[in-house]
């Protein structure tokens, strides 16, 4: 009988960093005017849900931040953040450490596969501890308009979201693409009658070395037994800093979800912001000079075939 190791499922992440951001850095740069960390909850032992509430959230923080009626405010705050910048970068000229960005979020241990029959049974809803207000709430809220917006977006976007799962985190936030736990949403506010949006993340994957009947098809859950030991939880091998649709990155990464190219908030997502925010959004976001610092902090998820062995740290947890 074959054998080998073998994927047998592919998740989207369960949480997603959202950044709103604009030109109005040095030069015309793209910086950040709110950054919040939307934390995902599992209420199905399948893992599909989780791009139906990325599509929802992403739908309603953009209709907020494009209803006519908060334009003035949103306008009048970005000149306000120009202003900011251009004296933070005075503040980082003369002092080198006000320049120093903190750490990027940890991760967080992952659910267990839930593609054990018992387990499938016995299923109950994942819930992860609320969050506090802010990481760092000993600070103020530098754009609040902006942040009030994302934070009502996110609020509003799926009706099992607690207010516990939404924190506010510092502007000088980095993403480094490296974590399981949460992928990036970059929304770009520069023209809002325009408004950009693309989506960061990667897929998590379950791997274990498994015996199968068909050796062209690979492992099926139908027929083949499920592994012997607990599956590797990994990373794909492929994360370009490339932001994607939703009907991208369900094409790219989930092209067996095909009946969510059709979900109705996935198709009014699409047509109503048709837009893809553009790569130099992410230049702030997600250093360019740590790109080389990446493969050596990140092991690549291992390749079908290949033989198991111990699973990488992706980044500190929690």
């Amino acid at each position: 009988m074959p054998s080998g190791y073998k994927r047998l499922n592919q998740a989207s992440p369960r949480s997603f960093l959202f950044y709103v951001v604009a030109n109005v850095g040095p030069g015309g740069s793209s910086r950040p005017l709110a950054v919040a960390y939307r934390q995902g909850n599992d209420f199905d032992f399948r893992y599909f849900p989780r791009v139906e509430y990325l599509a929802n959230d992403i739908l309603s923080v953009l209709t907020i931040l494009s209803s006519p009626t908060n334009r003035g405010a949103l306008e009048a705050e970005c000149v306000q953040a120009k202003n900011w910048y251009l004296e933070h970068q005075r503040q980082e000229n003369a002092d080198p450490e006000e320049g120093q960005r903190p750490p990027a979020l940890p991760d967080t241990p992952q659910p267990l596969w839930t593609g054990y029959p018992q387990r499938m049974e016995n299923w109950k809803v994942v819930m992860q501890p609320e969050l506090p207000p802010r990481s760092d709430n000993t600070s103020p809220i530098e754009f609040p308009v902006t942040s009030n917006y994302l934070v009502e977006g996110l609020l509003r976007g799926n009706k099992t979201t607690r207010k516990g799962d939404v924190q506010l985190q510092p502007l000088t936030l980095p993403f480094y693409g490296n974590c399981l736990e949460y992928g990036m949403m970059v929304i770009d506010i520069s023209h809002l009658s325009r408004i950009t949006y693309g989506i960061v993340a990667f897929p998590v994957r379950y791997m274990a070395f498994v015996e199968y009947w068909h050796d062209r098809g690979g492992w099926d859950p139908c027929d083949d037994e499920p592994p012997e030991q607990e599956p590797d939880i990994v990373h794909v091998d492929d994360r370009p800093r490339v932001p994607l649709s939703i009907l991208g990155y369900l094409r790219r990464h989930f092209p067996t979800f095909r009946t969510f190219t059709e979900n109705a908030k996935v198709l009014e997502l699409e047509e109503r912001f048709p837009h893809l925010v553009d790569t130099r959004a992410l230049d702030y976001i997600w250093p360019i000079d740590k790109e080389t610092q990446r493969s050596d902090l990140v092991e690549s998820s291992r390749e079908e075939e290949e033989l198991p062995a111990s699973v990488p740290q992706k980044c500190s947890i929690l």
